[in-house]
C-alpha cells in the first residue's frame, strides 16, 4: 500500500467548486488521485483515477469512486488515514495525519495485507494487537471505509469487552468515548471513540509492556479486548420442494408451535403470506418506524422460512409455514447492521423463547473469535437455541472467506447452490480463516428465490406487487432455518446443536468440496425420517508438532427395530483440496455394526507425524461417509485438525548508533513472505526492546523495527529497519545494525529546509497473499526529519520496493542577532512557507447531507531586508509586553504556559501576538522547549444550527510570528540583558523561496542510492499564477511519470500567493513526463473563498521550461497527450474528447486552461441522452449572501445552435459539487 505525501502544517484545504458553467456530466478528472491535503486533484487522471467507463471491481472500490476517489478514515488513535484504491480495486493510502502522541515519539504508520484484507496500523498500537487487547478489526481499511460510507467517520465505534460481567453492566465514562448499550453475551458494551485522540492518549499513558498492567488503569480499565463495532450488511415455488419440505409436510411437520426470530432489515407486517404469524416485534436500530420494513430483505428472508403463500393461493409457500415468527430490525434501511445491534437482538431472541434465529447477513471474514461469533456462541451454549447464518456472498472461489458470525464454532453456516444443485458462484469458501476449519456446514438453494416484497421496495427482481425474486446465501439460510424449525417441532427435546448435527449427517452430498457446500444440501425428507444416526462431528482441535497420534470415537445410533450394516470412508484435504497424506487421518475399521435400537462407535485417528517439514501444515478436513447395503442410508460427518508446523525461535538484536541516547525501541513486526496462508493464523509482533526473539513457524519472514534516539546535540533520530528475507530452518538471531546505517535526506545544490518527505517499504510475498508496508512521512515544521536507512540485500522471495520522495524549499525568513556579543545566525521558522492556511466551517444541510465552506488565512510575513530591534518580554502577558516597550520593535517571548511541544493556538493568537501587536510591536519570535508546532486553526468548525451560528473567522496572527530553538531563545535573552537596544536582528530570506523535488525509488533492496542531486541533475521550471485580485494558490504537486516506475505519487510543493512568480528544481530523468497540479483562489473580505479552479500541465522538461497559470480565459478544447521520444505516455482513463471508445461515443470536450493544460471535462456520458452540446460558458456564481455556503451555487447553461441562436436556457442549482468539478 503506497501513500501519497501528505501535508500537517494545518492547511487542510477541501474542494470548493465555483464559476463553472457546463451542459451536461462533469467528470471529476483525477478523481482517485487525492492531493496530500486530501481535495481532489486537478483534471488529468493518472492510472490510480476512475473513469466512466470503468467499473468497480470491489465494495471498496465502489465506495471510493461514490466519494470522489478518497475516503477519510478515522483510527481509535486519533490518526486520520485519507483510503483510495488502485486499478485492481485494492486500498492504497492517500494521505495520513498521525496525532500527537504523549511521549512525542515520531509514529510509523504501517500496513498488512493478507489474502486480499489490508490493514492500517500505528506502530505504537502493534503491542496491544500482540497481546491480544486490541482486535486488527479496529484497523481494518474494508470496515473502516464502511463506516465512513454510511457517514459514521467522526467517531469510531467500538465494542469492549470487560474482565468480569460486573464491569460490563456498568455505564461507563472514558475520557473521550461515549457509552453505548450493554452486552451480556459477551460480557462488554458498545462505545464510541471520539476522533480527536484523546482516549488513545489515555492508552498510551498508562501502556505497559504487559496486557495486564495495560488493563489497570486509564482508557483501557477493566478491559480484556476491543473490536471495531462494525457494520455486517445483508447480504420460492422450486426452492422449498428442493429441500424436502413437502415430504415433511406430508409428515405433518410444517414447524408449528416453534418460534422463529428473524434478525434483519424488519417485516412489512401487512404482507399477507407472514401477517398472521408475527408474534413480536423489537427494532435495534433506532428507527422512527420500529421494525418496519424499507428495505425488502427482511421481508423476504421471513417469508422464506415460513410464509403462508396466501398472496400466491399457496403456491410460494416457506419451509415451515407452521411457525411463529419474532422479527428483530437489527439493520437500517440501507440494509447495513451495526455489530452492536445484532448481539443485542441475538441476545433478546434466544431469551425470548427463540428456537431458532435466522441471521441472513455476515461481516468479514473470521476466525470465529469475533464478538458476533463469540455472542453467538455463548448465547447458544446458555440457551440452546440454534443461530442459522449465511456465510456471505463475496468469495468468488476464493478460500477462507466464511464471514462472522457464521465463523462461529455454534453457527450453521449456510453455503448457496442453484437450483441444479450447482454451487452459486457468489457462495463463500472455507476452510475457516485461522484454524482451517471446515465451514460453512451445509447448504440450500440461494439463487432465483420468489419471496415475498416488502410494501414500497425494490429489492431483488420484482416477479409482481407481492413477490421479488433474489440471490444469495441470505436467500439460502431461511431454508434451513426453516428445516430446523421443522425438526424442532418433530423433537422438541433437542438441542439446538442436535438440530445441527441432524441435518447436517443427513444432508444430501452434491459432490462439492466440503469447504464449499459442507456436508451437502439440507434435506428434510431425510432428516425427518432418519434410520441411523451419527453423533455429531469430530474436531481434534490443534496438534502441536510431534504431538502423539490422537483418536477419538464417532458414536452412530440406530433408531430402528433390524440392524444395520454401514461402509464406512473418509477422505480428507489440505485448505487448498489438496488430498491430505496417507496415514493422517484413519478409521479403526471400514465396516460397523450398529444393532438394533442400539449404538456402535467407531474410532478416528489423527497422526501428524505423517507430515515431514516439507509437508503443507494447517488446518486438515475430513468427510467421514457411512452408507448401508441399500445405499438408503447415506451419513455424512466431518472432521477437522489443525497440524502445527514445527517452530523456532528468530531474534532480532539491534545495535544503536554510536553515541546514541534516549534510545526507543518500538514494536517489532513478523511477516510471513512465504505464502503459507493455511498455516499462519494472522500477524506475529513483539513488544520492542534492543533484542527481540519470537517463537514462529518454520518459513521465511520479514521482520520490521522502529528506533528513535538522539544524537550528540540532541537531535531526534529515526529509523525503520527491515530484516527482509529470514529464511526460518532452525533457531536463528538477526542482527540490525545501525552503526551502518545511512542518512535519509536529498541534498541540493543550496541550503533548504524540508518542506514534505515520505519513505515508504513495500514488502510483499510471492503471490502476494502477505504484505508489509511502512511509511515515515514529514511535514514541514520546527525542525528538520532526521531519518536514517540500513542497506540490505537484495530478496529473493516476493517483492521489495523502497520509495524516497521529497521536497525541499529555500528559507521563506532567516536572522542573524548582532550587538552584545559575536553574530549569531538563528534558526528560525514561520509556522509554514505557504502563503496561507486554510479553516473549514461546516453544518448540516435540510436534507441532512453536510456543507462546508472555507477561508484562506494569509500568513503574516516579514520584510526580506532590514535591521529591527529586539525585546524579551518573559511569557508574552500583557503586562510583560508593555513592560518591555516593544513598539516598533521584534519582541521574543517564551510562553512556556502554552506552548508544550505544540502551541495552544487560540491562546497564542489572542492572549500573546494580539497583545504584542497592541503594544505596536512588528513581529514576535516564539520559543519553548522541544517546540514542534506554533499551532494551527482547527482543521473544522461545525455549526449546530447552520451557517448564521458559525463563529467568525478571525487572521491567522496579528503579526509576523517567527519560532526558534529554545537554546538559541536563551543565549538572545543573555545577549539582549548584556547588550540592550544595541541588539539587532538582520533580517533575510525570500517572498518567493525556490523549492526542490525528487523521487528516488528501488526495487528488490534498500539504500542503494546515493541522495545527493547536483545542478547537472536538475531541471528549472519557473510558475507564473495570474490573476485579476489576489489570492492564493492552495494546492500545488509535482509527479514525475516514468515506464519504470508503475505507480507515482504527488510531491506537494509550497504554495505562493497569486499574482508572484515561483521557480522549482525537479530531478532530471530521461524519458519522463513531469506533472504540475495547481489549484488557486480568490478570497473575500470575509476571508471564505469566492471562486477557484485546479488545472494540470503536462511537459517534458528541456532544462529551463515555464508555466503560466490563468494567464487567459479558459475555453473548450480538446487534451493534448504528451509524449517522449520513446513513445511513453501518462495511460489515460477519463474519455477522450469527442471520440469513440469501443462501442459508445464520448461527446465530450475539455475546459482548457490558457497554457493549454486541462481543468475540467464537460459532457453526457450515459446510456440515454449520449449528446449534450456544450454551447455557453456563463459566470456561475458565487451567490451574493456571505451566508450561503460556497459550494452551494445557482447555475446557468445554454444551448445554442449553428447560428449562435438560443434555443434553451436553464438554470441548475448545484447544492453540493464536492469532489466533482475543480
Amino acid at each position: 500500500m503506497r501513500p501519497n505525501a501528505r501535508r500537517g502544517t494545518g492547511r487542510r484545504w477541501g474542494t470548493v467548486t465555483v464559476g463553472l458553467t457546463v451542459f451536461g456530466m462533469l467528470v471529476p478528472a483525477a478523481a482517485q488521485a487525492a492531493d496530500p491535503a486530501g481535495q481532489t486533484p486537478p483534471s488529468r487522471t493518472t492510472t490510480k483515477s476512475a473513469a466512466p467507463k470503468k467499473t468497480a471491481t470491489t465494495e471498496l472500490a465502489r465506495l471510493v469512486d461514490a466519494a470522489g476517489g478518497n475516503v477519510p478514515i478515522t483510527l481509535v488513535t486519533g490518526d486520520t488515514v485519507r483510503i483510495g484504491v488502485d486499478d485492481r480495486g485494492t486500498a492504497v493510502v492517500r494521505d495520513a495525519e498521525m496525532a500527537t502522541r504523549p511521549d512525542g515519539v515520531p509514529v510509523v504508520l504501517q500496513t498488512f495485507t493478507r489474502q486480499g484484507k489490508t490493514f492500517v496500523v500505528p506502530n505504537d498500537a502493534l503491542t496491544l494487537l500482540d497481546q491480544g487487547v486490541l482486535d486488527w478489526s479496529l484497523f481494518d481499511v474494508d470496515q473502516l471505509v464502511t463506516l465512513a460510507a454510511a457517514k459514521k467517520s467522526d467517531t469510531v465505534p467500538v465494542l469492549v469487552s470487560y474482565t468480569d460481567a460486573a464491569a460490563a453492566k456498568e455505564k461507563r465514562k472514558v475520557t473521550g468515548a461515549a457509552d453505548g448499550r450493554a452486552l451480556p453475551s459477551i460480557k462488554g458494551r458498545s462505545l464510541k471513540i471520539a476522533d480527536d485522540g484523546r482516549w488513545w492518549r489515555g492508552v498510551k499513558g498508562k501502556t505497559a509492556r504487559t496486557a495486564a498492567t495495560t488493563r489497570a488503569s486509564g482508557s483501557l480499565s477493566d478491559v480484556r479486548k476491543v473490536w471495531l463495532n462494525g457494520i455486517s450488511h445483508v447480504d420460492l415455488e422450486q426452492s422449498v420442494p428442493q429441500v424436502g419440505a413437502p415430504v415433511a409436510w406430508e409428515r405433518g411437520l410444517d414447524g408449528t408451535g416453534v418460534k422463529v426470530a428473524v434478525l434483519d432489515t424488519g417485516i412489512d407486517a401487512t404482507h399477507p403470506d407472514v401477517a398472521d404469524s408475527i408474534v413480536e416485534q423489537v427494532d435495534f436500530t433506532g428507527n422512527a418506524k420500529g421494525a418496519r420494513d424499507g428495505h425488502g430483505h427482511g421481508t423476504h428472508v421471513a417469508s422464506t422460512v415460513l410464509g403462508s403463500g396466501a398472496a400466491s393461493k399457496g403456491l410460494r409457500k416457506g419451509v415451515a409455514p407452521g411457525a411463529e415468527l419474532m422479527v428483530g430490525k437489527v439493520c437500517n434501511d440501507a440494509g447495513e447492521c451495526p455489530d452492536d445491534a445484532i448481539i443485542a437482538a441475538m441476545e433478546w431472541a434466544a431469551h425470548s423463547g427463540a428456537k431458532i434465529v435466522n441471521l441472513s447477513l455476515g461481516g468479514d471474514p473470521s476466525d470465529g473469535t469475533d464478538p458476533l461469533s463469540q455472542a453467538l456462541n455463548t448465547i447458544s451454549r446458555d440457551t440452546g437455541a440454534l443461530f442459522v447464518v449465511a456465510a456471505g456472498n463475496t468469495a468468488l472461489g476464493l478460500p477462507q472467506k466464511v464471514v462472522s458470525p457464521a465463523a462461529a464454532d455454534e453457527a450453521m453456516a449456510v453455503a448457496a447452490v442453484d437450483k441444479m444443485g450447482e454451487m452459486a458462484r457468489f457462495s463463500n469458501v472455507g476452510p475457516r480463516l485461522g484454524d482451517g476449519a471446515a465451514k460453512p456446514d451445509i447448504a440450500a438453494p440461494g439463487v432465483g428465490i420468489v419471496a415475498a416484497r416488502a410494501a414500497g421496495t425494490s429489492m431483488g427482481s420484482a416477479v409482481d406487487a407481492n413477490y421479488t425474486a433474489s440471490d444469495g446465501t441470505s436467500m439460502a439460510t431461511p431454508h434451513v432455518t426453516g428445516a430446523a424449525a421443522v425438526i424442532a417441532q418433530q423433537h422438541p427435546e433437542m438441542t439446538g446443536q442436535q438440530i445441527k448435527a441432524l441435518l447436517m449427517d443427513t444432508a444430501t452430498d452434491l459432490g462439492h468440496s466440503m469447504y464449499s457446500q459442507g456436508t451437502g444440501q439440507v434435506d428434510l425428507a431425510a432428516a425427518t425420517n432418519p434410520r441411523v444416526l451419527p453423533k455429531g462431528n469430530l474436531n481434534f482441535g490443534t496438534v502441536a508438532h510431534g504431538q502423539p497420534a490422537t483418536t477419538k470415537k464417532i458414536t452412530y445410533t440406530n433408531r430402528g427395530d433390524e440392524a444395520v450394516t454401514l461402509h464406512l470412508s473418509l477422505s480428507a484435504s489440505f485448505g487448498d483440496g489438496k488430498p491430505a497424506e496417507a496415514g493422517l487421518f484413519t478409521l479403526g475399521t471400514d465396516t460397523v455394526v450398529v444393532p438394533a435400537n442400539g449404538t456402535a462407535e467407531v474410532p478416528v485417528t489423527v497422526d501428524g507425524s505423517v507430515l515431514d517439514n516439507e509437508e503443507p501444515h494447517g488446518g486438515y478436513a475430513g468427510r467421514l461417509s457411512a452408507r448401508d447395503d441399500s445405499g438408503d442410508i447415506q451419513l455424512n460427518s466431518m472432521t477437522h485438525a489443525f497440524l502445527e508446523a514445527v517452530r523456532y525461535p528468530l531474534t532480532l538484536n539491534i545495535v544503536p548508533p554510536a553515541g546514541a541516547t534516549d534510545v526507543h525501541y518500538g514494536a517489532v513486526a513478523f511477516v510471513p513472505m512465504d505464502d503459507q496462508i493455511y498455516l499462519h493464523p494472522g500477524y506475529d509482533s513483539a513488544t520492542g526492546a534492543q533484542s527481540v526473539t519470537k517463537e514462529l513457524y518454520r518459513g521465511t519472514y520479514a521482520a520490521q523495527a522502529s528506533v528513535t534516539w538522539r544524537d550528540a546535540s540532541g537531535e531526534l533520530q529515526q529509523a525503520e529497519p527491515m530484516a527482509t528475507e529470514v529464511k526460518l530452518t532452525e533457531a536463528k538471531t538477526v542482527t540490525l545494525d545501525l552503526r551502518e546505517a545511512r542518512p535519509l535526506r536529498a541534498r541540493f545544490p543550496e541550503a533548504t529546509e524540508s518542506y514534505s518527505a515520505i519513505d515508504y517499504i513495500d514488502r510483499v510475498s510471492a503471490t502476494g497473499a502477505w504484505g508489509l508496508s511502512s511509511a515515515l512521512a514529514h511535514d514541514y515544521a520546527r525542525t528538520d526529519q532526521h531519518w536514517w536507512e540500513l542497506p540490505t540485500e537484495k530478496v529473493t522471495e516476493g517483492t521489495l520496493a523502497h520509495e524516497f520522495r521529497t521536497s525541499e524549499t529555500t528559507p521563506v525568513v532567516t536572522m542573524r542577532a548582532t550587538g552584545g556579543g559575536a553574530p549569531a545566525d538563528l534558526s528560525v521558522r514561520y509556522q509554514s512557507p505557504d502563503s496561507a492556511l486554510a479553516a473549514t466551517q461546516a453544518w448540516l444541510l435540510d436534507d441532512g447531507d453536510p456543507s462546508t465552506r472555507q477561508a484562506s488565512l494569509r500568513i503574516p510575513r516579514l520584510p526580506v531586508k532590514g535591521q529591527l530591534p529586539v525585546v524579551y518580554a518573559g511569557n508574552g502577558s500583557a503586562a510583560e509586553l508593555a513592560d518591555a516597550n516593544a513598539r516598533g520593535k521584534l519582541v521574543l517571548i517564551t510562553p512556556t504556559d502554552i506552548c508544550r511541544g505544540s502551541c495552544d493556538y487560540p491562546r497564542l493568537r489572542d492572549e500573546r501576538v494580539a497583545a504584542a501587536a497592541a503594544t505596536g510591536a512588528v513581529g514576535v519570535l516564539v520559543a519553548a522547549p522541544d517546540l514542534t508546532s506554533m499551532g494551527v486553526p482547527s482543521g473544522l468548525d461545525q455549526c449546530v444550527a447552520g451557517p448564521e451560528s458559525c463563529p467568525e473567522v478571525e487572521p491567522y496572527l496579528a503579526l509576523p510570528t517567527v519560532s526558534l530553538p529554545y537554546d538559541q531563545a536563551d543565549a538572545l535573552i543573555k545577549r539582549i540583558e548584556a547588550g540592550g537596544s544595541q541588539v539587532r536582528i538582520t533580517l533575510g530570506g525570500s517572498a518567493t523561496p525556490r523549492t526542490y523535488a525528487a523521487g528516488f525509488y528501488e526495487s528488490g533492496r534498500i539504500g542503494s542510492y546515493s541522495y545527493e542531486l547536483g545542478k547537472d541533475e536538475l531541471d528549472r521550471v519557473d510558475l507564473s499564477f495570474h490573476a485579476q485580485r489576489p489570492g492564493d494558490v492552495y494546492q500545488l504537486g509535482w509527479t514525475q511519470f516514468r515506464k519504470d516506475v508503475a505507480d507515482p505519487t504527488i510531491v506537494p510543493l509550497p504554495t505562493p500567493a497569486t499574482q508572484q512568480k515561483t521557480t522549482v528544481f525537479v530531478q532530471h530523468k530521461s524519458d519522463s513526463i513531469s506533472r504540475f497540479n495547481a489549484g488557486w483562489a480568490e478570497t473575500g473580505a470575509d476571508l471564505f473563498i469566492t471562486r477557484n479552479r485546479t488545472q494540470t500541465t503536462d511537459l517534458i522538461p528541456t532544462g529551463r521550461d515555464e508555466i503560466h497559470w490563468n494567464a487567459g480565459p479558459a475555453v473548450p478544447g480538446a487534451d493534448k497527450q504528451v509524449r517522449t521520444g520513446s513513445g511513453y505516455s501518462i495511460p489515460q482513463t477519463v474519455p477522450c474528447a469527442g471520440c469513440r471508445q469501443g462501442n459508445t461515443f464520448y461527446p465530450t470536450v475539455y475546459l482548457m486552461g490558457s497554457d493549454g493544460g486541462p481543468q475540467a471535462v464537460i459532457g453526457t456520458v450515459g446510456d440515454e441522452q449520449l449528446v449534450n452540446l456544450l454551447a455557453a460558458v456563463p459566470s456561475c456564481g458565487p451567490t451574493p449572501n456571505p451566508t450561503i455556503p460556497n459550494l452551494a451555487y445557482t447555475c446557468d447553461f445554454k444551448l445554442l445552435d449553428a447560428s449562435g441562436d438560443e434555443l434553451e436556457h436553464q438554470t441548475e442549482h448545484l447544492p453540493d459539487t464536492d469532489g466533482l468539478v475543480l
